[in-house]
C-alpha cells in the first residue's frame, strides 16, 4: 500500500532554448532544466523512481564527462547526491528495496549503483537500447553507470503492476528513448503519474512540443505516449509530475519539507 511520495530536486542543466524547445519564443535564451528523483514509501518496501546524477559526476563534472561537460551546462553540488538527499528524510542507501528507472540517461540513472540492496526495474527495450545506443544519444548513456549484476534486474515488458496490488503501475512510454517508462502511484485518496521525460509540462498539452532530434528516439512514439498518459491521468484522476518541470519551484511539493500522500 502507498504511504508517501517525496520529490527530491537534485541539480540542473541549463540548455540554450533552441536545443530543448525549438518552439521557444526566445531561442537565443537559456532554459533552466531541473533534475529530480522520487521516493515512494510503500508497505512492500521503499521505491525510488530514478536516481539523479552519479556521485562521481557531482564531485568533478569535467573529469567525469570529459569534453561532453562543456555541452550540457550541468550544475550539481554535493548536496544533490541522492544518498545525501534521502538521509534528509531518514532513509539510508541500504534501506532502498526497489529502483525503477524511467530510462538510463545519466541524469536519471547515474546514481543507480548507490543502492546496494535494490532490485532494478528496467524496460527490456531500454536495456537493449542503452547497451548499443544510436550515435545521436551515445553521449548521454554512460555504460558504467548501469553496470550492475543482471540477476538484480527485473526486466519489464510493457505494463506491469509492481506488487500485484494495483498501487504502483509501470507503463511503457517510448519516444524520448526506445524503452522509456512512466509510473502511476495510486493512493487511497489521490493518484500520481510520474512521467519523467515522456512530457515536460504537467498539463500534458505539449503534444507536438518535442525536444531536439538528439533527445528524441521517435517523435511519433512520443506523441502516442503523451496521448496514453492523458488517458491514464483522466481514468485515475492523477496528478501529473514531470521530472523537468521548469515551474517546479511553485508546482512541486519539494522534499524534505513537503510530500504527497
Amino acid at each position: 500500500m502507498f504511504k508517501k511520495l517525496h520529490a527530491f530536486h537534485c541539480g540542473f542543466e541549463r540548455f540554450p532554448n533552441a536545443i530543448f524547445d525549438p518552439f521557444s519564443s526566445n531561442p537565443a535564451g537559456t532554459r533552466e532544466t531541473p533534475y529530480f528523483f522520487y521516493l515512494v514509501e510503500h508497505s512492500s518496501g521503499l521505491v525510488l523512481f530514478d536516481t539523479g546524477a552519479n556521485p562521481g559526476l557531482i564531485e568533478d563534472i569535467k573529469a567525469y564527462l570529459g569534453p561532453e561537460a562543456e555541452n550540457w551546462g550541468i550544475d550539481v553540488r554535493p548536496a544533490d547526491d541522492a544518498r545525501a538527499l534521502l538521509r534528509t528524510v531518514g532513509v539510508q542507501p541500504e534501506d532502498v528495496h526497489h529502483v525503477v528507472l524511467s530510462h538510463l540517461h545519466y541524469d536519471h540513472a547515474g546514481a543507480m549503483t548507490s543502492f546496494p540492496n535494490a532490485r532494478y526495474w528496467i524496460q527490456s527495450a531500454e536495456w537493449e537500447f542503452a547497451r548499443n545506443p544510436p550515435v545521436y544519444q551515445e553521449s548521454i548513456y554512460i555504460q558504467s553507470e548501469f553496470d550492475v549484476p543482471v540477476e538484480r534486474i527485473r526486466f519489464v515488458n510493457g505494463h506491469e503492476d509492481m506488487f500485484g496490488d494495483g498501487s504502483i503501475h509501470l507503463v511503457l512510454t517510448p519516444g524520448h528513448t526506445k524503452g522509456h517508462q512512466s509510473m502511476l502511484v495510486k493512493g487511497a485518496s489521490r493518484s500520481y503519474l510520474l512521467v519523467a521525460d515522456a512530457a515536460y509540462e504537467p498539463d500534458l498539452e505539449d503534444i507536438t512540443r518535442l525536444p531536439a532530434a538528439a533527445l528524441t528516439w521517435s517523435p511519433d512514439a512520443m506523441i502516442e505516449s503523451r496521448l496514453s498518459l492523458r488517458r491514464i491521468r483522466d481514468e485515475n484522476g492523477a496528478l501529473v509530475i514531470c521530472t523537468h518541470d521548469t515551474a517546479f519551484r511553485t508546482s512541486v511539493k519539494l522534499a524534505p519539507g513537503a510530500y504527497y500522500d
